[in-house]
């Protein structure tokens, strides 16, 4: 399928875990209190507030990854791979509709 897929990284991930003692949240101009409103962290008592504080920091850290509105999102970095369409060829589809057999005579069809 997709050829030349080599995205470049620039950090090894494991090598900046994240930390079990997260800072309390601080808004930036991309993730602030009002966006995070429609987030839904799942039904009131299912997350701890410290839970809830570490995955808006985890947000925070990754928020050039997330496309806040249709216009921002955007499509693999030439970087990472060539653009690939899929051969297609003209076909017979390898399912056809069935034929309807009558109630009627259906018992003589699943004996």
């Amino acid at each position: 399928m997709p050829q030349d897929l080599n995205p470049p990284f620039s950090r090894d991930p494991y090598e900046t875990p994240l930390s079990p003692n997260p800072a309390i949240f601080q808004e930036t101009f991309k993730v602030n209190h009002e966006r995070l409103q429609e987030v839904h962290f799942g039904s009131p008592g299912l997350l701890s507030n410290e839970e809830i504080n570490s995955l808006k920091n985890v947000i925070t850290l990754r928020e050039k990854a997330i496309a806040l509105c249709e216009e921002k999102i955007g499509l693999l970095k030439h970087s990472y791979g060539k653009h690939y369409n899929i051969p297609v060829i003209p076909h017979e589809p390898w399912q056809k509709k069935p034929i309807p057999i009558p109630k009627s005579i259906l018992p003589q069809f699943t004996e």
